[in-house]
């Protein structure tokens, strides 16, 4: 009676696993968070995600690494995928290996600069720049990379003060 009852928990959470992974791909730790969550069953859970990994339908070094080339697309910092990456349960050696790939292929600078490119480049214009340096350090930003990318936007965007004063000849 207790075996069946076992194993009635179990196919419940392996259907339950099998739903959430139908709808998007998880992290194991995120997948059994849910499970576990929704089953109140622990031991259900982990043997649920366990099996799914085992059938290899989840793999948190392919979810991280897919997750974070979405979140570095949408320009957000290193601190900032790694603090995602460990909310939706994925290791920390996993995730610093990860961005390191990552990284190795794309400066976070690049990331500032086209941030300052796409959305803060009227202010930088103003002349607000404290601003601007403030802004990118709150999105998690190291202050040499957002020096890199500052000096970049005005090496190609010089002021006005800096354009020369003639026109050229034709």
């Amino acid at each position: 009676m207790l075996f069946e009852e076992e194993d009635k928990a179990y196919r419940r959470a392996l259907d339950k696993a099998m739903e959430y992974l139908s709808l998007r791909d998880h992290s194991s730790g995120e997948l059994y968070d849910k499970v576990r969550k929704k089953l109140e069953d622990d031991h259900a859970a982990a043997a649920a995600v366990a099996r799914c990994v085992e059938l290899g339908l989840i793999n948190d070094e392919a979810f991280a690494r897919h997750r974070a080339k979405y979140l570095l697309a949408r320009h957000k910092s290193p601190a900032q995928i790694r603090a995602h990456l460990a909310e939706k349960g994925v290791d920390r050696q996993i995730a610093a290996q990860v961005l390191e790939e990552l990284f190795e292929e794309e400066s976070p600078a690049d990331a500032v600069y086209q941030l300052l490119c796409r959305s803060y480049g009227r202010k930088l214009a103003a002349g607000r720049r404290q601003n601007v340096i403030a802004a990118m350090a709150r999105r998690g930003f190291s202050m040499g990379h957002i020096r890199e990318a500052l000096a970049r936007w005005e090496e190609e965007n010089p002021t006005e003060e800096e354009q020369p004063d003639w026109e050229p000849e034709f």
